[in-house]
């Protein structure tokens, strides 16, 4: 039986699912997932309010970016130049991230 996608796609889109689910969760302001004692994600809720709200829409963009990029396949060129901009924004957003964190010190 001939499958419209490859299982490849299939695992990509499901991962993009499981982002955008744990992007919108982010902005209700649900618990995380993952806890960790060393951070102050669980103890200042202040800071943690302004962490979901920037992870949330970071999670929620690359949920629904990689999953066009499954159906920009037939346009390359678009679609490599897409890959490249979410690569260097993730890495933007990153780097802040931990300049953020580590500004304190």
């Amino acid at each position: 039986m001939q499958l419209a996608f490859d299982w490849y796609n299939i695992l990509e889109l499901l991962f993009c699912l499981v982002a955008l689910w744990m992007g919108i969760r982010d902005l209700q302001g649900k618990d995380p997932l993952i806890h960790t004692f060393f951070n102050k994600y669980d103890t200042d809720p202040e800071y943690r309010a302004m962490w979901q709200k920037k992870n949330g829409v970071w999670e929620i963009c690359n949920a629904i970016i990689f999953a066009s990029l499954q159906f920009l396949g037939n346009f390359p060129t678009l679609s490599n130049w897409a890959r490249i901009i979410v690569l260097v924004v993730d890495a933007i957003y990153l780097i802040l991230y931990e300049i953020w964190e580590h500004s304190a010190d």
